[in-house]
């Protein structure tokens, strides 16, 4: 019984003790998987009878430390208050932070408990700083960079233009890109960098653009310029490569240029332009032509030219039949030719002996290094005087100076005017000598070999040279005579002559002849008297009067000498009787070749003048200004004018009418002018005008005209109309042209209706 008691007893305290609790830790969650960068938060909770007995609760880091509850740090720990109870609060995931964390506690004092959790990180797939243009160098090893970053760690795929690469023999792929042994142009494109992650589930790529860069050639090196001083030069300068290169140029003294007053460069094209050039600039410049892949330069030089100058070139004074030397010293770079001319004269003088051989023409250089040009002459003339150029000629321009020669000579009178000179009724009279000379010459003046007495108050030297002037009053004839002008220089002396003759009123007339009378004109053919008095006849007196009436009522008329000796408004049937005197400076002269004259009757016009009748071609197709000079009425006013024009043809010598007459009546007074329209092109027109007055009409004055062609008007053959135009052509007399104009426009158009009926 006592067993029995004893079974069930051992069996309730068994049954006691499978109820109690075993103390624990739980952690919840039971494991962490963040991404780096990410939070987490972790809970560890006592699983005990009676949470108050659990003590020194807390978190071990994977590295053994123990965590505190210092919010600052990325892992602490932290209290809700709820006993037996104690988080761990990861704020950002380092991977550092990565491992087994533990969390510990003591309960009822002496009992450990301890629960562990795994914090484990992943990362998502990253390119990070892998460039998304890269470039290569041909010719070189490269690598195309490709570093994709990822946990668990990713498996990288390479694709070009869209097919997947393999290791060959110069493309090796290696984990962070692909190696090229040697690049080629053909391995530039897009290339596909693609990462992947089985355990993520994760893939990402991207496209990486490649370009091969090729190193700079220049294939168009600048070459050797000149330029003149204060100009401009330029260089080009060209380069293959990739990227486009960018130029740059140094001076020749290796200085950098940049843009300015002086140069300006572009640094895309590689022109180089230097401005206002001065010859310090000369030397050698440098073009460099760089890109990412390297550079390439030429070099080539600038030579500046400096523009000539005359240093020295001065006039000469030479007498004449010497010898002379004339020199012109000149500079520049490069060294000028001297080239001399006279500038009266077409061409330039040669080197050496020219076609005067008395000229000589030479370059030398003097002991400066100077240029210099000697110009001689041997046994020097009077033609030598005057300008000469000096041009200083390079390729640095050209530079002219001015030199004369003067040459001196003794006195001559080649620019004397008359030797004689004329005075009446004792007028004073000036005496003129010319000479020339170089230097001046002084003048004396003799009469009759004798000098002149300075105290004679009728000689007076107003002038003593080169232009030599005496005052002769000549109150006697013993005043008149031969003077001899003495011009003196340096040089020599030389004499000439003046007569100082007197001189009277001109003779009678010779003769008087009529040379052509009218009605109411009358025109005279005047021979000179024999004796002029010693000046030249200036005009003509001529005095006339009725033959019933005397001198004293006669009429005057004076012609100036070579006009038309004509006298008009004279009276029909009258006779006249005519007297007729030369007239000079002295005065009139003695009547002569007096003669009696009567007068025509009335009678028809005389012929009148046409203008421009030598011409025959005119300018217009179809029409022509008639113009003319009216003529003398012969005593009875015109009243019109008659026009008569028809065409012609040429036969022989002969002009022979074409078809009809056409004439026209102009009144008069009014126009002296007449339109003539409605003619054919290329066709030959006589034209006849005549003057009427009551008496008659004069005789026909004439022209032939030829129309100038013209395709769109009605043509004749160049000598006469056609037959279908003469044909019809009417004869009538109008004033009015457009008469004759509208019967031609009828007639053309009952032809043309004629015509359409007989077909």
């Amino acid at each position: 019984m006592a067993n029995q008691r004893y079974l069930i007893l051992l069996s309730l305290l068994a049954v006691q003790v499978s109820l109690a609790k075993e103390p624990t830790l739980i952690i919840q969650p039971n494991s962490i998987l963040k991404s780096v960068g990410e939070g987490a938060y972790v809970s560890c909770m006592a699983q005990v009878d009676d949470a108050d007995l659990v003590t020194e609760m807390s978190w071990t880091a994977p590295d053994g430390e123990k965590i505190t509850n210092n919010n600052e740090n990325s892992v602490s720990t932290a209290e809700d208050g709820t006993t037996g109870k104690l988080d761990l609060v990861i704020t950002k995931l380092r991977e550092r932070d990565v491992g087994e964390y533990t969390c510990s506690a003591t309960y009822a004092g002496n009992q450990k408990l301890e629960a562990k959790i795994m914090v484990e990180s992943f990362m998502e797939i990253d390119f990070g700083d892998t460039p998304l243009h890269q470039t290569l160098l041909i010719g070189q090893e490269g690598k195309i960079k490709c570093t994709p970053m990822a946990k668990p760690a990713p498996i990288v795929d390479w694709f070009k233009n869209m097919i997947p690469l393999k290791n060959g023999d110069n493309h090796i792929i290696q984990q962070d890109g692909i190696l090229i042994k040697e690049v080629t142009e053909a391995d530039e494109g897009t290339y596909r960098c693609r990462a992947r992650v089985s355990a993520l589930g994760s893939m990402k790529q991207m496209e990486i653009q490649v370009e091969v860069n090729i190193p700079p050639v220049i294939n168009i090196p600048p070459q050797n310029v000149t330029g003149r001083e204060h100009e401009e030069a330029i260089f080009e300068c060209s380069a293959t490569g990739k990227p486009a290169p960018e130029y740059s140029w140094v001076d020749n003294n290796n200085v950098p240029l940049q843009n300015g007053d002086d140069y300006h460069m572009n640094s895309e094209t590689g022109v180089l332009k230097i401005m206002n050039l001065r010859p310090e600039q000369s030397g050698e410049y440098r073009c460099t032509a760089a890109n990412s892949a390297g550079e390439d330069f030429k070099t080539a030089h600038l030579q500046v030219y400096t523009k000539p100058m005359v240093e020295e070139y001065l006039n000469l004074t030479v007498q004449s039949g010497n010898n002379m030397e004339m020199r012109c010293v000149v500079s520049g770079n490069p060294p000028p030719q001297v080239i001399f001319k006279k500038e009266s004269e077409p061409g330039n003088y040669s080197q050496g002996i020219n076609a005067d051989d008395r000229i000589v023409v030479r370059q030398e250089r003097d002991e400066e290094g100077r240029e210099v040009g000697i110009l001689e002459i041997e046994g020097v003339s009077r033609s030598d005087d005057g300008l000469y150029t000096c041009t200083a000629v390079s390729e640095g321009g050209v530079t002219q100076r001015w030199g004369h020669i003067t040459v001196e000579f003794s006195p001559t009178f080649e620019e004397q005017g008359t030797t004689v000179q004329w005075s009446w009724e004792k007028a004073p009279v000036n005496l003129t000598c010319l000479a020339t000379s170089i230097p001046n010459a002084t003048i004396q003046w003799y009469l009759r070999n004798q000098e002149i007495n300075a105290n004679d108050p009728n000689m007076q030297r107003l002038e003593m040279g080169p232009r030599g002037v005496l005052r002769v009053n000549p109150i006697s004839s013993s005043y008149f005579g031969f003077y001899t002008c003495k011009a003196t220089n340096t040089l020599g002396t030389n004499s000439l002559d003046i007569e100082l003759k007197e001189a009277h009123p001109p003779g009678p007339i010779i003769s008087s002849k009529v040379d052509k009378k009218t009605a109411t004109t009358i025109s005279w053919i005047l021979v000179d008297p024999a004796d002029d008095g010693g000046l030249p006849i200036q005009s003509y007196i001529v005095e006339y009067r009725e033959a019933e009436h005397t001198w004293e009522e006669a009429f005057r008329h004076v012609w100036n000498k070579g006009s038309s000796y004509t006298i008009d408004n004279l009276i029909p049937m009258a006779t006249y009787v005519f007297r007729f005197a030369a007239r000079s400076k002295v005065g009139d002269g003695e009547w002569g070749g007096e003669k009696s004259e009567m007068m025509p009757g009335h009678a028809e016009p005389e012929e009148p003048l046409i203008f421009a009748a030598a011409e025959m071609e005119i300018p217009y197709s179809n029409h022509y200004e008639l113009q003319w000079e009216v003529p003398l009425n012969n005593g009875r006013e015109i009243d019109f004018f008659q026009i008569v024009y028809y065409q012609v043809k040429k036969k022989g010598e002969e002009w022979e009418p074409v078809g009809k007459k056409t004439t026209q009546e102009v009144p008069y007074p009014g126009t002296s002018s007449y339109k003539i329209e409605g003619l054919l092109s290329n066709s030959y027109y006589k034209i006849e005008l005549r003057a009427h007055n009551d008496i008659g009409f004069s005789t026909p004055a004439e022209k032939i005209i030829k129309t100038a062609h013209d395709p769109k008007t009605p043509t004749g053959n160049g000598s006469g109309a056609s037959v279908q135009y003469s044909s019809i052509a009417p004869s009538t007399t109008a004033l009015v042209h457009g008469t004759f104009l509208f019967t031609v426009c009828c007639c053309c158009l009952l032809c043309a209706l004629t015509a359409a009926t007989m077909y």
